[in-house]
């Protein structure tokens, strides 16, 4: 019980080493209880317990003396050897209560033998840890004396700097006011060049407004036909179809192709074949002219449009007056004069929530070229309409 009280604060083992703390701490409580039964355990069982607990224990204190003296605790030096030879005797004390080694005057008296050896070593540790304390007082004075001339010459050089920040204010106070004087003049300076600034901000942001706005509108057309280009024709189908289905309106698609194309720019030529995109580009936006209709060139001779608020009725009437309206024209090529003809597919209906515009646009593709395989020249209304032409 004082063995291990003893070695606990001799060795500072609170200090950075809490799993030790805590075998003491342990091995103190046991002892205790050992102590307050001694009139209610037989002597044979508790001198084998108590033995027991003290070879625990004198692994325990060996073990930490060790520690403590390969971390550099000088004490630990002469407490290890000290203790140990005081614990080597109870060992033997232990094993010959064990009946393990025979008895005898040497290991009757094992105990004492060790505790006198103890004794001696001790003193030397006591000696040694009472230095040890001298002379981390004696470095702590030193540092401490250190410290202090250290702060006088800091207070010394502080009272320097304070004799020169006074002077530098008085100065900075001067520099100040003139600073302030000229801060006023490029105040007023830039206040000038600021109002000239933003007019000229402003004047400039008008015209890139115009020139981007020019430029937006170039990026939608189709620099051939000058309708709008398939990009736009993608946003604004998204853009009809999601309203339609959200308002519960007709919506109807119109995909238009002109006939043997390739063989009027083989025999004609590409210029004419690009002055026939034209002339079909005109005549859609002709009949195509309500201000939320939309004619677009899809790609090659291929043309779409979109048509609001359209069923497909109507649709195909519109669809219907596009083919007369272009097999009617007639065209020269080099003073020759020839006509086209065009297909068209048609989808219209009113949207649902499980229809898509990339589904509505097949649907009318498709329809289109049931028109080319059928003989071209003609009209077709796409398989998902469910209003018929009339």
């Amino acid at each position: 019980f004082f063995t291990c009280i003893f070695t606990r604060n001799f060795l500072t083992v609170a200090n950075g080493h809490e799993i030790l703390n805590r075998m003491f701490g342990v091995v103190i409580l046991f002892s205790a209880a050992i102590a307050l039964s001694v009139n209610l355990v037989s002597y044979h069982i508790l001198i084998k317990i108590l033995i027991g607990l003290a070879v625990f224990a004198i692994i325990l204190v060996i073990y930490t003396g060790v520690l403590r003296w390969t971390q550099g605790l000088n004490a630990a030096r002469y407490f290890t050897i000290a203790w140990s030879s005081m614990l080597l005797g109870g060992a033997i004390l232990a094993l010959n209560k064990f009946n393990i080694i025979p008895r005898n005057t040497f290991t009757e008296n094992a105990v004492q033998l060790g505790s006198a050896i103890e004794v001696i070593l001790l003193s030397f540790a006591l000696a040694d840890r009472l230095n040890q304390e001298k002379r981390e007082r004696y470095e702590a004075q030193i540092t401490a004396l250190n410290h202090e001339r250290i702060a006088s010459t800091a207070r010394a050089e502080a009272l320097e700097q304070e004799r020169c920040a006074r002077s530098a204010q008085e100065k900075a106070l001067v520099h100040e006011r003139e600073a302030r004087e000229a801060q006023d003049r490029a105040l007023e300076i830039q206040r000038k060049a600021n109002e000239t600034l933003e007019k000229k901000v402003k004047e400039r942001t008008s015209e890139l407004e115009c020139v981007n706005e020019r430029l937006s509108k170039l990026n939608t057309i189709d620099a051939l036909t000058g309708v709008r280009n398939r990009r736009y024709f993608d946003q604004v189908l998204e853009r009809e179809f999601n309203r339609a289905r959200r308002e519960r309106e007709q919506l109807s698609i119109l995909m238009l192709d002109i006939d043997f194309f390739k063989q009027v720019n083989d025999k004609y030529g590409h210029q004419v074949g690009d002055d026939a995109l034209r002339v079909v580009a005109k005549i859609l936006l002709d009949i195509v002219h309500r201000a939320t209709d939309l004619t677009a060139r899809y790609g090659g001779e291929e043309f779409a449009i979109i048509l609001p608020s359209t069923d497909v009725a109507g649709a195909y009437l519109v669809a219907e007056k596009i083919r007369q309206g272009i097999a009617e024209q007639s065209l020269d090529a080099s003073g020759q004069t020839y006509s086209l003809t065009v297909s068209l597919g048609v989808m219209g209906d009113e949207p649902n929530s499980g229809d898509s515009a990339d589904y509505w646009l097949k649907e009318a593709d498709d329809a289109l070229y049931k028109a080319k395989n059928q003989g071209r020249n003609q009209v077709v209304l796409a398989a998902g309409c469910t209003t018929k032409k009339t």
